[in-house]
């Protein structure tokens, strides 16, 4: 057999194999540089096919064997057009080192699996979620509860305790559903378990996905997930947060909750409904911001929700459930925070029933500040004075806060007064029985 013209730099003079498959062989030569060369007789002429290495070009030529004995009756059949395609086909699959059978055998698995997609699509979703893996293998494996754990570690001295408690309480319910791995944790999931909560309002909700942000964020910084991406929290569903109807007390309502809600609360009772103050800034509140001598009350930038100074008015009813009770240092003694403060006034609120155990009062969520701005702004006509006496702005007064009152039931609700203590015989003091709601002529101020 004469050498193959393309072997004539191979490394030595003979083959360094053969192939040999029933009648038909298949020499392979060193064509140095670590390829090899398959040479072969087709059509009457000599072929010959370049591999990068010899256990290719060994598998190589035995498909070559197998399709030079099972294929031959089939070449003639071939149009030029048909015989050009096949040769580009294994021109581009050659540097592969991959057959033209072997490909189509490939493809036709890979169509019937995808079912007809685009194989091109498939393969570059394959690679990104390959890339997304290779990355998330650098990420250091944490548990939710242990993230949570560590961040509220690290906020520590740097947030106020308010701060840290809620998002504490928030966290911690979280961590009672999310248990694994903080890089498992999908949109989908975060969704489910928010939508479970039923009786939340959608401000609640989206104050526990707020949560949820501020901890996967952190889970960014630290390299528990991949950074310069997304969180899955930022994926999860926002609520319309304008909830449903804002919800008041009636003057006869209020006046009962006055009358009847232990001695220490009634100040907080009295700044809610008839100052509008939010229960973090009663809480924060001392007697000395309380100015009864030139009728408002200084709600400091330190006390205040919103971190903006504002004077909140003392309307002549006010005065006269708070004077009495005013001393020194906080309104609310006693109080470690926000959260020790809910807990002794459920207790409080617990005991406002009827001889029967019945609810004198159904509480209402934020129901004083609510009542406040309805009530105020049916007095005032003044939506922008109403606001800056709140501390919102105007649009949030009509969106959050408005309820349609009418400037009677307004002016009734400001007349309520403490009920007058009369004698009766020596000595004996009697609470007068009557509930109607006192009257103050300037209780529009």
């Amino acid at each position: 057999m004469k050498r193959p013209r393309g072997a004539a730099k191979a490394k030595g003079r003979g083959p360094v194999e053969i192939i040999k498959e029933k009648t038909t062989s298949i020499p392979i030569y060193d064509a140095g540089g670590g390829r090899f060369i398959a040479a072969y007789y087709a059509e009457g002429k000599r072929k010959l096919v370049k591999f990068k290495s010899l256990e290719a070009a060994k598998a190589g030529a035995k498909e070559i064997i197998q399709t030079l004995t099972t294929g031959v009756a089939h070449v003639a059949a071939f149009t030029p057009k048909e015989t050009a395609s096949i040769n580009d086909a294994v021109d581009i699959l050659t540097p592969l080192e991959i057959s033209l059978t072997e490909a189509v055998r490939q493809f036709a698995e890979a169509h019937k699996l995808l079912g007809g997609g685009s194989i091109v699509s498939a393969a570059q979703f394959y690679a990104k979620h390959l890339e997304e893996e290779n990355r998330r293998g650098a990420l250091t494996p944490i548990t939710f509860p242990e993230l949570t754990t560590k961040f509220l570690e690290s906020i520590k001295g740097s947030k106020s305790s308010r701060y840290i408690l809620d998002l504490k309480s928030k966290l911690k319910k979280a961590s009672g559903v999310f248990k694994g791995q903080v890089r498992g944790i999908r949109a989908d999931d975060i969704d489910v378990w928010l939508s479970g909560m039923k009786k939340a309002s959608g401000r609640t909700k989206n104050n526990y996905r707020m949560a949820l942000l501020t901890l996967f964020s952190y889970a960014r910084d630290k390299k528990h997930l991949p950074r310069g991406e997304k969180t899955e929290a930022e994926f999860a569903t926002r609520y319309d947060d304008k909830g449903g109807d804002i919800g008041i007390y009636t003057p006869d309502q209020f006046r009962t909750v006055l009358e009847n809600i232990e001695e220490r609360f009634i100040p907080f009772i009295a700044l809610g409904g008839f100052a509008g103050l939010r229960t973090i800034e009663i809480l924060r509140l001392e007697w000395k911001d309380v100015w009864f001598d030139k009728g408002v009350i200084e709600v400091g930038k330190d006390k205040a929700k919103t971190a903006t100074r504002r004077l909140a008015p003392i309307v002549p009813a006010l005065e006269v459930w708070l004077r009495p009770r005013a001393k020194t240092g906080p309104i609310l003694p006693g109080i470690r925070d926000e959260f020790h403060f809910t807990k002794l006034f459920r207790d409080a609120t617990s005991k406002l029933v009827d001889a029967q155990g019945e609810p004198l009062v159904t509480l209402v969520h934020n129901g004083l500040r609510h009542s406040f701005c309805s009530y105020r702004l049916a007095v005032t006509k003044s939506a922008a004075q109403v606001s800056l006496e709140a501390g919102n702005s105007p649009k949030m007064l009509f969106e959050n806060y408005r309820e349609l009152v009418t400037e009677k039931a307004a002016k009734e609700y400001f007349g309520i007064l403490p009920e007058k203590k009369v004698t009766k015989g020596k000595g004996k003091v009697a609470r007068k029985s009557s509930v109607k709601t006192r009257k103050s002529k300037n209780n529009s101020r």
